[in-house]
């Protein structure tokens, strides 16, 4: 066994790496449920692993994402190849900025062109130059964050004063606090940093009556930061793009944001190099030979011409994800002819201040992930389960045979390890970041005891862990509803508040254990989540745009492992009623859970309507139905399956109001009705294999699982009903990773809102139950519910199970006829 001292910082070298390494990977195999492993190192390349470049922009493969193909190039610069002319569309030119700054100017009557972010560094002393001389009137703003360079702020000051502008220099008090919380969720310091500064200025400007902010970014962080999701997603026209990320802008502010009203929709943000196509040679050029009063700063992070703190978030970064978060818009300014790929790989190869960065982490408050006390945060372990076993085991085995300091930050279950000629390959396996890993906090005995204690999950809720696993974990439905006249944020915080101090469910998270998923104990409640949401000065198809970005932004937000299940956002409008767009992870809440939450939510807002005090009775998390003795058998039968890998496309199919009463007044349950039609619609005839549905009736006529049906499109429409109905008493287990449909039915939504509540629904498309947004753990899959007298039956997949829908309608047609013959 390698021993660590626990009080010796300081590098390792390769082969002590290699054997903590190996290690780890024993004390796994060494438990029996697992099949295979995997430990990674970040941080330190080991000899075993080649640095494998692009051969035309030297993009480093170890960067998540990124492919070579078999000539060593990278994808992006292949969509660069692919696409040039439309990602260069985006860009224009420095005539085309004067025009845009001087109009916004006129119109606003400002006494200022524009706003300049000036950090007193080579790219922003540029554009300053270059403002100037382009006869614009400029006002500069610098962000102290506490670390900026002493160089830089003098640059600042003398040049500022030699060019006649006016400069304000403001900080934020709590700014360590910003920088650890931005260390801490996204391994960076720029990201808090940034907020900050656009939050300061966006009010200074705004306060000063100027409608434009000026910004340095390069083109290529431009592209890393804003463009790059689209690109990857086939969108390449610039109008549509800029629409999208102006929304995003203010949602992405509005969304816990202090800025004060109507700051949004008077300020405008412009990059400068996005019509300034000189390269960084140029700059430097310009500066030696124009501008007297400038110095390099020499007291900076090597990636940053102004900013020492630079360095903390790359040295955090680097030993904590295991690869340069500058590599990504680095790389693109060598695509775009801004920068030599020497010249890239000198920036993001010179190592940091080891020092000053310790010294810096310290003032935060961040614990130095170099030092080998905390050697566990610099590793994942990948592991291959023999049986579905959850990794808070995993790590509570490896836990009883290895010292705390080695335990893995990152637990990521996989499907096998990557191999060639018999070593892994480590580029193959997926990123450790939280979003797509399982990160797992160290747990007391006591916390570990309360989870595993914990309620097991109703029959629909295990179906959901068990069919969407990990995949679930961002799964949401939301509710964009009308609240009373009158109603203001600090009443709508206070009825979400006491909702979420009374309805357990909203609070209770989930965890994988031995024997399945368990309930764990309710999370005590932090911050209410209610964010304040102004789309007041935006028209309805721009609102409608706004809440789509602020519905994902809160779902993104909800932690099934952690809690709470629940995000809320005031939505004001203005002299028109405000609303509030309630977001539920699926988890939470079936269609008597929504009506239950939503009873609880209307009664909470009568009673602070009337000058009281909100007051619910508890709710619990209800408890699971004892479960069958005997296991579920083993599915034997084919697997339906799409049998083509294109895309999914949507179906809706409705029943008329008159077949769809026939229905209700039945004798099956509509949902058994719902099964069997699809279940017809996709069996060829006699003998033919079982369709494996997976069922949901969020009305409760059903018990939910996993379902092997079978229904016979040449019966008679009563021979069919009985046989899938006498089937769906008898649940099976499907092979794991197997492809199965999903059927939900949901219900009656109108009886969501009882008459004379002070709920009502907006009728919004966008938020609707019956279309859940996130992760996609459920496709393919068929959604039916009752509205306006109508059954409606929404079906997500491939071609074949679309062209089904109609096949299905027709046997629903033939249940409520034969019903209606009846009670004739």
């Amino acid at each position: 066994m390698t021993t660590i001292p626990a009080d010796t910082p300081g590098s390792l070298d390769p082969e002590q790496i290699r054997l903590l390494e190996r290690q780890i990977e024993d004390a796994l195999l060494d438990y029996e449920p697992i099949a295979d492993c995997a430990v990674v190192f970040h941080g330190t390349a080991v000899e075993s692993v080649p640095a494998e470049r692009c051969t035309r922009c030297g993009m480093d493969a170890g960067y998540p994402g990124t492919v070579l193909d078999q000539d060593g190039v990278c994808d992006l610069c292949v969509m660069y190849a692919a696409h040039e002319k439309g990602i260069l569309s985006y860009f224009g030119e420095v005539d085309e900025f004067v025009r845009l700054v001087r109009e916004r100017a006129e119109a606003a009557g400002s006494e200022y062109d524009a706003l300049l972010l000036f950090s007193g560094g080579k790219d922003s002393t540029y554009v300053l130059h270059q403002l100037v001389r382009l006869g614009l009137k400029v006002m500069t703003f610098t962000f102290d964050n506490g670390f900026i360079s002493r160089t830089a702020l003098d640059n600042v000051e003398s040049i500022t004063k030699a060019l006649g502008i006016e400069h304000v220099t403001l900080t934020r008090a709590d700014q360590n606090r910003v920088f650890l919380q931005s260390l801490q969720q996204n391994k960076s310091v720029c990201n808090g940093c940034f907020r900050s500064l656009l939050d300061l200025s966006n009010q200074l400007a705004h306060e000063r009556g100027i409608p434009s902010i000026v910004t340095g970014l390069s083109r290529g962080q431009i592209i890393d930061e804003r463009l790059l999701w689209f690109y990857r997603n086939g969108e390449f026209e610039r109008e549509r793009i800029e629409h999208q990320l102006e929304v995003g802008r203010k949602v992405y502010h509005q969304v816990g944001s202090s800025l004060s009203d109507g700051v949004l929709d008077r300020v405008e943000v412009i990059d400068y190099y996005r019509y300034s196509g000189v390269t960084k040679d140029d700059i430097r050029a310009y500066l030696t030979s124009g501008e007297s009063l400038w110095s390099a700063p020499k007291d900076t992070g090597f990636c940053s011409s102004n900013c020492m703190i630079n360095d903390v978030g790359v040295y955090v970064h680097k030993l904590e994800r295991g690869f340069h978060n500058y590599e990504s818009p680095t790389r693109w300014e060598v695509r775009l002819g801004h920068l030599s790929q020497d010249e890239a790989d000198a920036e993001l190869r010179t190592p940091v201040n080891i020092g000053r960065v310790r010294s810096m982490l310290g003032k935060i408050g961040y614990t130095d992930p170099g030092d080998r006390r905390q050697l566990g945060r610099r590793m994942t372990a990948y592991y291959v389960p023999r049986d579905g076993v959850a990794a808070a085991d995993v790590r509570d085995a490896v836990a009883a045979r290895l010292p705390e300091i080695l335990l893995p930050e990152y637990w990521v279950e996989v499907a096998r390890i990557p191999r060639t000629a018999g070593s892994v390959d480590r580029r193959a396996l997926p990123d450790p970041a939280p979003e797509s890993g399982k990160r797992l906090e160290p747990q007391s005995s006591g916390a570990a005891d309360a989870v595993t204690a914990g309620p097991a999950p109703t029959a629909a809720q295990r179906l959901l862990l068990d069919q969407g696993g990990d995949a679930l974990a961002g799964r949401a439905r939301a509710l964009l509803l009308e609240l009373p006249a009158g109603t203001d944020l600090d009443t709508a915080k206070k009825a979400v508040l006491e909702l979420l101090l009374r309805h357990e469910t909203l609070r209770t998270p989930f965890e994988r254990h031995e024997g399945g998923w368990r309930r764990a104990a309710a999370a005590p409640i932090g911050q209410v989540p209610v964010a304040r949401l102004d789309v007041s000065k935006h028209d309805g198809a721009q609102e409608s745009k706004v809440l789509r970005v602020a519905a994902e932004r809160l779902r993104a937000r909800l932690d099934m492992s952690r809690g709470p299940l629940v995000q809320a956002a005031y939505v004001e409008r203005g002299g028109d009623a405000p609303r509030l767009l309630l977001v539920v992870h699926e988890l939470a809440a079936d269609l008597p859970g929504w009506q239950r939450l939503l009873a609880g939510l209307g009664s909470a807002l009568r009673q602070l309507a009337d000058g009281g005090r909100a007051v619910l009775a508890d709710e619990r998390p209800r408890p699971a139905p004892a479960a069958d003795e005997a296991a579920p058998a083993a599915y034997a039968g084919a697997l339906w399956a799409p049998r083509s890998g294109g895309p999914t496309a949507t179906h809706r199919a409705v029943l008329d109001a008159e077949r769809t009463a026939a229905l209700v007044r039945g004798d099956v349950p509509v949902a058994v009705a719902v099964a069997a039609a699809v279940t017809r619609a996709l069996t060829a005839g006699p003998g033919a294999p079982a369709v494996p549905l997976a069922v949901s009736d969020h009305t409760g006529a059903l018990a939910a699982g996993l379902f092997a049906l079978t229904a016979d499109p040449q019966a008679a429409p009563d021979a069919a009903l009985n046989q899938v109905r006498a089937l769906l008493t008898v649940p099976v287990a499907a092979p794991s990773g197997a492809t199965v449909l999903r059927l939900d039915h949901l219900g009656d939504l109108d009886l969501l809102f009882p008459e004379g509540g002070p709920l009502r629904p907006t009728g919004s498309a966008d938020h609707d139950l019956v279309a859940p947004f996130g992760p996609q753990p459920h496709i393919p899959a068929v959604v039916s519910h009752l509205r306006g007298g109508r059954l409606h039956l929404d079906w997500t997949g491939p071609a074949e199970l679309l062209e089904a829908a109609e096949a299905a309608s027709r046997a629903l047609t033939s249940f409520a006829d034969m019903n209606g013959e009846g009670a004739a």
